[in-house]
């Protein structure tokens, strides 16, 4: 499924009550587009963003960077990720550069409704983890 396509069948679109709005954000040079931006409808402050290989829907939702973090905690912060991660269903966290993410992939041939229900999960196990670790942020 072409990144295109997704946008306009996600954009609107209600899944468990919430409704998604969905940005083109990224073009490569040939005008084709490379990354979505999906807003979740009550999770406005964490948008997903989501880009495609051959095989794979990859999302990522940025939560925090390293200078927000407590240094005396970051060793802490480290181990309950690791803990935590393994309760998140159908997503992980992860470090890209100097911002803490939860990123989730599925399959390119997800069916439309299957996508909907993992952007919103994804929306929501991203609010919780903010929850879970903020006595670790500034």
């Amino acid at each position: 499924m072409e990144l295109k396509e997704l946008a306009i069948q996600l954009s609107g679109y209600v899944q468990d009550g919430f409704k998604l709005d969905v940005l083109p954000i990224q073009e490569n040079g040939d005008g084709e587009i490379t990354v979505l931006q999906v807003i979740i409808e009550g999770f406005d402050e964490l948008p997903i963003f989501v880009t495609a290989t051959e095989e794979q829907i990859l999302c990522v939702t940025n939560l925090f960077t390293q200078d927000e973090v407590k240094p005396d905690l970051i060793d802490e912060l480290h181990q309950t990720m690791l803990r935590l991660s393994i309760n998140i269903p159908l997503s992980s966290l992860g470090l890209i550069d100097d911002q803490y993410v939860l990123f989730g992939a599925m399959s390119i041939n997800t069916l439309l409704d299957n996508i909907a229900h993992e952007l919103v999960t994804q929306s929501e196990n991203a609010f919780e983890s903010l929850e879970a670790l903020e006595e670790f942020l500034n």
